[in-house]
């Protein structure tokens, strides 16, 4: 008998390379660090939070800590040493959006 399920979602850490990826596109700059791609990261869970209405800045500062636990790995080993520009890291601490995230990162 097949029973219907809810779609699955990917993992949060599934995401977030996604999004380090994209940050991995810009050509010019310098060389990023860890706490550089820590800001990725920080800031792509805080606008996913606020999208979902979640505003508490002790949850989300609950969940930035969490994640980076599960993104020392695999994500940040693909995010330093990349190139990435400061202004594109300016405009990622500003961004209020997924969206806007990407384009600071185009």
């Amino acid at each position: 008998m097949l029973v219907a399920s809810a779609p699955m979602q990917p993992p949060r850490s599934a995401c977030l390379t996604a999004l380090v990826a994209v940050a991995l596109l810009v050509g010019c700059g310098r060389k990023a660090t860890e706490a550089d791609c820590q800001i990725i990261v920080d800031q792509t869970v805080a606008v996913k939070l606020k999208e979902k209405s979640i505003t508490d800045p002790a949850a989300i500062a609950k969940m930035q800590e969490e994640l980076r636990g599960e993104v020392k790995g695999e994500v940040m080993d693909g995010c330093v040493g990349k190139r990435i520009s400061d202004s594109a890291l300016t405009c990622i601490k500003g961004a209020q959006t997924q969206e806007e995230i990407v384009k600071c990162l185009r």
